[in-house]
């Protein structure tokens, strides 16, 4: 909800603002007889995930104040200041040399999958462990910059030290100093090689690893509060904890006779999926290092490494999986990890389970995916309003389409009704039954059909904590989270919702939202009943209280909107998809946000990188920083000079970081950290937009920008058509916002083949 500030408390939010504060109080706090209730206590804090729980009790003895009690999370736990640990080297090429020696067709011979899977992982193990060797590496805990050679030399000066407490010599002092300061000079400089090393090298692991170690906060994942409210601390027992929650989203679907399908049917089928070598083999050399292991422990990197020797044996064992309709018992188990969303860090249901599968039937999957996907796109069998997990359609492509419609509506003067849906746990809830009935009836077939049925079917999952595993939980239902498949899985059960629907609607996965042009509330009110009775059917309940209804447009009647007869809670602003929208389709109050989120991040950078290299910091920024600053800018360019200053200040406040109290100007830092400001970052961005939209003939939001074909114009072939609009909100929609721009590019930059071709013909055009 926006705000209008004024005199002291408009300069109270924005220092805040400025120092990357969050003020988390929202009710009054003060009650006088004869005055208006006020907010004058406040809870201030950098990070609100450390806090939870804020509860407004009653005013102790005769004060007017009311109390505010809430729940401060910081656990701490102590760690070694080095540590060993050992390492494995393999020496693939001999690895790869090996393996292409075996005869896999005689070692896979045995009519069992599982048994062949066996001995494949056995020959495997063997071959690595044949070639590897385990070294003992020791280091700091927290400091990797602190190698055995800077821990001999910090064992030296406290032995410098224990000799001037023996002779309290001056000169033994001096000595103590002079050593102490040149070792802290030496660890400086370290850390600023190790971390101009790992940047510059591309060792994405461990960088980031090296970044979430220096700005993570106090507050660890691996404890949670049970229910009578005391914390566990034990690893074991909070993955049992995690097991449980995770587990209770599962649906057990009554075996009844099922829901009819709304939609044609049609002749069309997929039976067969092939496997041959060399596309087993273009996949596992696309696999990336830093790809976790499943539970069968094969890395990403022996993979990768002996792609050209495992691709006959993996193709095999795929097709005989595929041929028999049955998976080995590696492939049908997930390692879970708890990864937190938001709220309370000690509430097990905050967190979301991932899942790590094997990467072998990962590899297996995606060739399924492809020709499923393939099918299903080239007859049209998911809808063009779903923009979730399908190539050429994201997050932008959603909001774009939705904004396009919404704008023009306020332009004719109309107002918009937009219900935004959630279904509880959807990944988790789809009942296996129904989603292999709806892939039957869109022409799922055969073996294809078999080995999705087997695929869905004895699957398993433990939750790791720290080096706890908790016990095996069998999974009742759901799309396996973490895998290929599930995600397109999902869409195509959700298909045929678009058959219910009379309204105009958009769906991003399991999030939709049905919005009604020319003022038509009563087909959106039949749209609703429609959504609930498939929810029903097909056992997908909606979580109503995160169910919310925007009314857009100053002169919105604001109709009254029911799902199962309660009344749909009403908002100015929702976050859709990342992006505050409110009534008035004004950003400053999604801009105001995007600042606080960047704000913090640059303030933990600044605390933990304050003397780094600028080429770190500048890679540090554009890594955790400026995707902040860009997300889905595309929709909510800034208008007001405000904003735009605002947005600007935080890139101000970053570039600081490497140079301390004596700086150059913001334009030299700029230029030393290879930056543009971000006004000129949002024009190039909304030019390659164009340009994508227009190259491709497929783009979803090919039709935002039409071209001017009706008259005889200058320059390249296409130039657009401005539109007609009478309200701001049309005026600085992205299709007449990049109109002049984009119109007068010459046509050596808008006819290249390619968007990099077209980023570089740019760049060096703009200077």
């Amino acid at each position: 909800m926006s705000h209008n500030y004024s005199g002291s408390s408009q300069l109270l939010v924005d220092l805040l603002l400025s120092h990357h504060l969050i003020q988390l109080v929202d009710q009054p706090t003060r009650y006088r007889a004869g005055q208006q209730p006020s907010t004058l206590d406040l809870i201030i804090t950098s990070d609100d995930d450390l806090l939870a729980n804020l509860e407004y009790l009653d005013p102790v003895g005769n004060s007017d104040h009311v109390v505010l009690k809430v729940n401060m999370q910081i656990c701490t736990f102590r760690r070694e200041r080095t540590v060993s640990f050992l390492r494995t080297v393999t020496d693939y090429k001999s690895v790869n040399e090996d393996l292409k020696k075996l005869d896999w067709f005689t070692l896979l011979s045995d009519q069992s999958i599982e048994q062949n899977w066996q001995v494949f992982k056995n020959v495997l193990r063997s071959t690595v462990s044949k070639h590897s060797a385990v070294i003992t590496v020791k280091r700091s805990s927290t400091k990797p910059w602190i190698t055995a050679k800077i821990l001999k030399l910090v064992r030296t000066k406290r032995a410098l030290w224990r000799k001037f407490k023996r002779s309290s010599s001056d000169t033994d002092y001096k000595i103590h100093r002079d050593f102490s300061n040149r070792l802290l000079t030496t660890i400086k400089d370290a850390r600023i090689a190790y971390e101009r090393r790992i940047a510059d090298h591309n060792d994405v692991k461990r960088f980031y690893k090296h970044v979430r170690n220096q700005i993570s906060g106090s507050v660890t994942t691996p404890q949670l509060k049970d229910e009578n409210g005391r914390v566990i601390e034990d690893c074991a027992s909070v993955a049992e904890i995690f097991a449980q929650t995770f587990s209770s989203a599962f649906t057990i679907a009554p075996n009844n006779i099922l829901p009819s399908l709304a939609g044609p049917s049609h002749g069309l089928y997929l039976d067969s999926v092939e496997f041959p070598e060399t596309v087993v083999c273009a996949k596992l050399k696309k696999l990336k290092c830093t790809k976790s292991p499943g539970p069968d422990e094969i890395n990403a990197s022996l993979l990768l490494n002996c792609a050209d020797s495992l691709a006959q044996p993996l193709s095999r064992l795929m097709e005989q999986s595929f041929s028999q309709g049955t998976l080995p018992s590696d492939w049908r188990i997930a390692i879970v990890r708890p990864i937190f969303k938001k709220g309370d860090k000690f509430c097990s249901t905050n967190y979301r389970p991932v899942s790590l599968t094997s990467l072998v039937v990962k590899i297996m999957e995606s060739i399924i995916y492809e020709s499923i996907l393939k099918f299903v796109t080239e007859h049209q069998l998911v809808p063009m309003e779903q923009h979730g997990f399908l190539p050429g359609k994201s997050i932008i492509s959603n909001l774009l389409c939705c904004l396009s419609d919404w704008t023009k509506e306020l332009d004719l003067g109309n107002s918009v009704d937009v219900i935004y849906l959630d279904f509880s746990k959807a990944f988790d809830r789809v009942p296996k039954r129904h989603l292999l009935f709806k892939l039957q009836h869109l022409g799922i077939r055969g073996n294809l059909y078999q080995w999705i049925d087997a695929f869905l079917s004895e699957r398993t999952f433990r939750v790791r904590v720290g080096g706890a595993l908790s016990n095996c939980v069998q999974v009742l239902s759901g799309v396996p989270q973490g895998s290929v498949l599930g995600p397109l899985l999902f869409i195509v059960y959700t298909a045929d919702l678009k058959f219910r629907l009379r309204s105009s609607f958009a769906m991003y996965a399991d999030d939709v939202k049905l919005y009604n042009l020319s003022n038509s509330w009563m087909a959106l009110t039949q749209d609703l009943l429609e959504v609930c009775k498939w929810s029903s059917e097909w056992l997908l309940p909606l979580n109503i209280a995160k169910c919310r209804v925007l009314y857009i447009g100053n002169a919105n009647p604001q109709h009254t909107y029911l799902i199962d007869g309660v009344d749909m809670c009403k908002s100015d602003s929702h976050v859709d998809l990342g992006v505050f929208v409110t009534s008035t389709l004004s950003w400053s109050e999604h801009v105001l946000s995007t600042i606080r989120k960047a704000n913090k991040m640059v303030y933990l950078l600044g605390r933990a990188f304050a003397r780094s290299h600028i080429s770190v910091i500048s890679k540090l920024y554009k890594s955790y920083v400026r995707p902040v600053l860009e997300f889905a800018n595309y929709i909510w360019s800034p208008i007001l000079q405000r904003d735009i200053e605002l947005l600007e200040s935080v890139q101000r406040r970053a570039t600081r970081i490497p140079f301390g109290r004596i700086r150059p100007q913001y334009a030299d830092r700029l230029v030393m950290m290879g930056l543009p400001t971000l006004s000129n970052r949002r024009k190039r961005g909304d030019l390659i937009l164009t340009f994508r939209a227009l190259k491709d003939p497929q783009s979803p939001i090919r039709h935002l920008f039409p071209l001017n074909t009706l008259s005889r114009t200058r320059g390249h072939c296409f130039k657009l058509v401005k539109d007609k609009f009478r309200s701001t909100v049309r005026q600085h929609f992205i299709s007449n916002r990049v109109f002049e721009t984009w119109n007068a590019l010459p046509a050596s930059i808008v006819e290249a083949d390619t968007v990099t071709n077209f980023k570089i013909k740019f760049d060096n055009y703009n200077g």
